[in-house]
């Protein structure tokens, strides 16, 4: 690791986390990369102390890539929306000072979309079996042991995320048609309402940005879908809040997920900043590739400070991005 950082960790990064959860409350499947503890949250943060790092806003994030300190910086940020962002996360950023940006999904905060990773691994764990048809075809599930409900977990989500956006919909309803709950009262009891955003975006250490509206792979959008989806989460954010908002955060945004018509859409639409989930640090070059920032990701499946060592470094994206130094494609 030591190795790597001259070359490789930049003069700054930002951070991608989803979920701050007690550990009795983790998942039991592949969401569980999604989560880490408060006190995951509160070791990251002092680690970075312990460092001297300084921690910004997305706000003062162009002006830092331009005008390199003597410091590393960090900004965090937090994707879809929870409402322990809300009730987990903000109270650790409060006791350290230290900003934050939470990424709104709209159809999420409307309580009209399900929040499928989370339900389904709900509706996995109530059934011992589980069918639906798509595009033709007769999926069914045997759900009797632990990896069977992963291996079910993992098939569905790609079938999902390799949807446009009429079969997005009619995939998540055929899956969760049936279900011994309703899928839309998790969404509510997972997801920030609209006060709690309001209260979330009042407070000096959050930001709010956009997450799209449906949370859905952009790449199987069409022109027309890709502009509504940007620019209309970014208007009805506006209307609700009262001021502009300057920041998007690309749902699924590997690269696969997102790309040059993305990236300029964005820029389009008005955003200031866009950002990815491709995994790297920060360089001054990335002033000039303001709309495809990547992220370090910060996953629940590895202890929480080892994996820091190793994404700050810039040795997982080293890997990762086949010894590209500076990521931007």
């Amino acid at each position: 690791m030591m190795a790597a950082r001259p070359f490789y960790g930049g003069i700054g990064a930002i951070h991608v986390l989803h979920r701050i959860v007690p550990e009795s409350e983790r998942s039991r499947l592949d969401n569980h990369a999604l989560e880490i503890t408060p006190d995951d949250l509160d070791a990251i943060i002092r680690w970075m102390k312990e460092r001297s790092y300084d921690f910004i806003s997305l706000d003062e994030l162009p002006e830092r890539l331009q005008k390199r300190g003597d410091r590393k910086f960090v900004a965090f940020t937090f994707d879809d929306g929870y409402r322990d962002n809300l009730l987990n996360a903000l109270p650790v950023f409060e006791r350290h000072e230290v900003p934050f940006t939470v990424n709104i999904t709209i159809n999420y905060a409307d309580g009209t979309d399900i929040v499928w990773w989370y339900v389904l691994e709900d509706l996995l764990f109530a059934r011992e079996q589980l069918a639906f048809r798509h595009a033709g075809k007769i999926h069914e599930f045997a759900l009797n042991t632990l990896a069977q409900k992963s291996g079910a977990f993992e098939t569905i989500s790609k079938l999902i995320r390799n949807c446009n956006l009429p079969q997005h919909d009619e995939l998540i309803a055929a899956v969760f048609e049936g279900a011994p709950f309703d899928p839309l009262q998790h969404t509510r009891k997972l997801i920030l309402g609209w006060d709690e955003i309001k209260i979330m975006d009042a407070h000096p250490l959050v930001t709010i940005g956009s997450h799209g509206i449906h949370h859905i792979t952009s790449s199987k959008l069409t022109d027309d879908e890709l502009r509504r989806e940007l620019a209309d989460s970014k208007r009805l954010l506006e209307e609700h809040l009262g001021h502009p908002v300057k920041h998007l955060a690309f749902p699924f945004g590997g690269a696969q997920a997102v790309g040059e018509r993305e990236f300029e859409c964005a820029r389009a639409c008005g955003y200031v900043t866009a950002v990815t989930t491709r995994n790297a640090n920060l360089f001054p070059a990335h002033a000039h590739a303001l709309h495809r920032l990547p992220r370090l990701g910060v996953s629940g499946n590895y202890p929480a400070i080892t994996r820091l060592e190793r994404v700050e470094s810039g040795l997982v994206s080293a890997r990762d991005n086949r010894w590209k130094r500076i990521v931007t494609d």
